[in-house]
């Protein structure tokens, strides 16, 4: 049985991959510990000993705050992880990024004996660049670069989550052969084709769940829905997550006099996700074209696939990697005119949801959790010194 501490700066409870790898070790033996933030007070949850810093993640443009969160949570993981391996050695701690540089919180383990794995979840320079509005050139860009070679070339084994993201980490400069690709496919368990039971209410609804930046391209599916309304008067969106932009769109909701027809809930844990989809009609990946969308292959598309509702999504990179015209409805990223005319062309013609809902499953069928937990298993146990966990 190997020990296994991982590390993630974010709310254990709705984040599904860290707690499908997680659990995908408790399943087949392993003890595993989380360091994380968790709103509820929970000590344990499917086998995972969890302990949790209680304040939320931030999530706003403030730099320095921003900072000043990162290092709060770095110097409660670095002590945590220290002194439950001094008690009890680990013998693999993976850091979920971001940020890239928690895998440093793991340097006593490591100096013990311990192997660390780094998940690389999101592109930081990406992210800033796109954020803050600057270029590759900016300093705190190549410093954030800079920041990754060096986590990279500190872990013993770092994961990818597609392709195309393994590609652009090998153009800043990190090694291919360190990287294995685990896909963030929905877990297998919990998100499972079923037949859709919309609310009787007769309303035809809409969903996005997850993240709430700018770069999600609500506020441009909260302007399609103002004009797909005049078609659809019976239309609701349903957003539910949380995010630096939450605010704003719930102002432009109401400038746009859509209360009644959209509504904003808070982020749930993952197991509540299916009931949520499985009543909407369509599910709507609006996200902005940038610098880190780019590389975006979004779980909540790969979810919608998984529970079997069509999905309408931007023409991203990445997406077009994986799925073609007859498993999605594609819009050009930030065109409110092109998106509210498929809203409203999917609305009119059932025969095409039921198409694309069908086609779709063929990526489910193609990149799943059961396969995607073989490679894990097999970047888990090159790591241990008697290969295999149950030993």
């Amino acid at each position: 049985m190997a020990r296994v501490c991982m590390v993630a700066l974010n709310d254990y409870t709705s984040d599904p991959r860290v707690r499908r790898q997680a659990e995908a070790l408790i399943e087949r033996g392993d003890a595993v510990d989380c360091i994380c933030v968790c709103h509820e007070d929970i000590r344990s949850l499917r086998g995972v000993r969890l302990f949790r810093i209680s304040r939320a993640k931030y999530r706003g443009v403030n730099r320095l705050w921003l900072i000043l969160k990162y290092i709060q949570f770095f110097c409660y993981a670095f002590f945590k992880v220290s002194i439950e391996h001094l008690r009890s050695p680990y013998d693999i701690v993976q850091v979920h990024t971001m940020p890239d540089f928690l895998i440093f919180t793991a340097s006593i383990p490591k100096l013990l004996g311990a192997k660390l794995v780094l998940d690389v979840h999101d592109l930081m320079p990406e992210i800033y660049m796109t954020k803050y509005g600057v270029g590759q050139k900016n300093w705190m860009v190549r410093l954030m670069g800079w920041l990754e070679r060096r986590s990279v070339a500190f872990a013993d084994r770092a994961i990818a989550v597609h392709k195309p993201h393994l590609d652009v980490l090998v153009e800043h400069g990190n090694p291919r052969r360190k990287f294995s690709v685990v896909l963030n496919v929905p877990d297998h368990r919990i998100f499972t084709h079923r037949s859709v039971f919309p609310r009787p209410d007769g309303d035809f609804r809409l969903i996005y769940h997850g993240t709430l930046p700018k770069r999600a391209g609500l506020d441009v599916a909260i302007r399609a829905v103002a004009r797909a309304r005049k078609d659809i008067p019976n239309l609701h969106f349903l957003i539910m997550g949380a995010g630096d932009s939450v605010n704003a769109l719930m102002q432009l909701t109401t400038d746009l006099g859509l209360t009644e027809c959209i509504e904003f809930m808070p982020s749930m844990p993952v197991e509540r996700l299916p009931d949520m989809i499985s009543k909407s009609h369509v599910g709507i990946v609006p996200y902005r074209a940038d610098p880190f969308t780019r590389y975006v292959l979004p779980t909540k598309l790969l979810e919608y696939a998984a529970i079997g509702i069509p999905a309408i999504t931007s023409r991203l990179s990445t997406v077009e990697a994986y799925f073609d015209r007859t498993m999605v409805a594609y819009f050009e990223p930030g065109n409110e005119v092109e998106l509210a005319a498929q809203i409203v062309r999917l609305y009119r013609d059932p025969a095409l949801r039921a198409s694309l809902a069908a086609q779709a499953e063929r990526f489910s069928q193609t990149y799943n959790w059961p396969a995607e937990r073989q490679v894990y298993y097999s970047l888990i146990d090159s790591l241990l010194k008697v290969p295999g966990s149950l030993c």
